[in-house]
């Protein structure tokens, strides 16, 4: 027996193909969104994998930062009233293959000069090859970005070793 209104009932192959084609595009734009593989190197479920562990990397890097910054605003309240400068901060943040340093390095008079060469070495020797970096003075403080790769990605760099080579470069 024949089944007459089964065929509509099911999308009609071009439909399928413009459906099937959406798809590709937006895993696509995923990929590229997200700086990972191109999508038709990679499985699907690899692609989405990767794509589940970058989102909860940047998640948890944003809640850091978050934190950090209000643990920055408390200081500078507490620091404005009682009118001391001693703000240092040291953050490493590190994913994948590259690595990311933020500091915030007071110009009291009480506090060591901290030259940016010695913090470059720092990284450099650690593993890591400099990719740029940015320093601006905002008051009596040094802002210092600088993002930084691993030499051999195999071989990577202790991001903890890092910071606390730099923690003690600063103190």
């Amino acid at each position: 027996m024949k089944r007459g209104g089964s065929s509509s009932l099911r999308p009609s192959a071009a439909m399928e193909k413009r459906r099937r084609d959406h798809m590709k595009d937006l895993y696509s734009k995923l990929a590229s969104l997200l700086h990972l593989q191109s999508y038709e190197r990679m499985p699907l479920l690899a692609l989405l994998d990767q794509a589940t562990i970058t989102l909860k990397q940047w998640k948890e890097r944003v809640e850091r930062m978050t934190a950090r910054k209000q643990e920055l605003q408390n200081e500078r309240i507490s620091g404005e009233s009682s009118h001391e400068h001693k703000l240092q901060v040291v953050q490493v943040s590190e994913m994948d293959s590259s690595l990311e340093v933020n500091l915030i390095i007071s110009k009291a008079d009480n506090v060591r000069k901290v030259e940016l060469f010695r913090v470059l070495s720092i990284i450099q020797q650690s593993g890591a090859e400099i990719v740029s970096c940015s320093s601006s003075c905002l008051g009596h403080n040094q802002h210092c970005t600088i993002h930084a790769q691993a030499f051999h990605t195999r071989l990577g760099f202790d991001t903890s070793l890092i910071e606390y080579r730099l923690k003690q470069l600063i103190s």
